[in-house]
C-alpha cells in the first residue's frame, strides 16, 4: 500500500483503488456499495480496507456513488472509473 497525505493507493492482483483524500468529504456511499472494500478512518475520510475486497462491479459502483469523485479505479494499469 502507497499512501501520501493526500492519496491512498492500494493495488491487488489486476485492480489498483486510488482515494485522493483531500477530495473526500466523509459521504461514506463507498462503504455502503463496497463494504468490504471501503471504510472510513478517524478524520471520516474513506480508505481502501485490508483483506478481501468485494468484487470489481461493486467496487466500480461505489466509485461512481462517490458525490466528489474521489475515487480512481485501474485494471492492468488503465483507468476504468471514472471513465473521462
Amino acid at each position: 500500500m502507497e499512501q501520501t497525505e493526500n492519496v491512498q493507493a492500494v493495488k491487488k492482483d489486476d485492480i489498483e483503488i486510488r482515494i485522493f483524500r483531500e477530495k473526500c468529504i466523509g459521504a461514506a456511499t463507498c462503504v455502503v456499495y463496497g463494504p468490504s472494500t471501503f471504510d472510513l478512518d478517524e478524520k471520516s475520510i474513506a480508505v481502501v480496507k485490508e483483506g478481501q475486497w468485494d468484487e470489481l462491479e461493486k467496487i466500480i459502483s461505489a466509485a461512481q456513488s462517490c458525490p466528489v469523485t474521489a475515487i480512481e479505479i485501474y485494471q492492468n494499469g488503465k483507468k476504468i472509473h471514472p471513465t473521462t
